[in-house]
């Protein structure tokens, strides 16, 4: 579950989310996406999730993804976004938690929060020094209970 579609290939997103997988024992993934429109970036999600349009996008093909899943990694970020956006984004959020909830699905998370596979060499930086980056994703995936899940850390 990432943040939005990219407007590059995510060769290195998939090539994480891969390694999330086989760590994790699944043999496929599909990635899907909180909100549905593309961006260079998650911060212009300030701007584009403004209205409920891009969200109420994204949520056919979450629940298809959902319905079909056997576990499910948050990706989709540790930084919500901002004004009018963080409502949207924190209503998607609600909605998601209520569809994992339903259907009693594994959740993972990476370290304290729902951090996206592009900033995962950040943190494993700092939590795991000195470890190879493999080894240090294995240590970094956290099972995430049906309560409260993936709300971001930082604001």
């Amino acid at each position: 579950m990432l943040s939005n579609p990219p407007v590059t290939d995510g060769r290195r997103t998939a090539r994480r989310v891969d390694l999330a997988t086989m760590i994790l024992g699944f043999d496929a993934y599909r990635i899907v996406n909180m909100f549905a429109w593309p961006s260079h970036a998650t911060g212009e999600l300030n701007q584009l999730g403004t209205a409920d349009s891009g969200w109420a996008e994204a949520r056919p093909d979450i629940v298809s993804a959902l319905n079909s899943a056997g576990g499910v990694l948050l990706g989709y970020g540790s930084t919500a976004p901002v004004g009018a956006a963080r409502i949207q984004f924190r209503a998607q959020v609600d909605w998601l938690k209520g569809q994992l909830s339903t259907l009693m699905l594994p959740v993972w998370q990476f370290g304290d929060g729902p951090r996206h596979p592009s900033r995962w060499q950040r943190w494993t930086y700092r939590a795991h020094p000195n470890i190879p980056f493999d080894e240090a994703v294995r240590l970094s995936l956290v099972p995430v209970g049906h309560g409260p899940v993936g709300v971001p850390t930082r604001v």
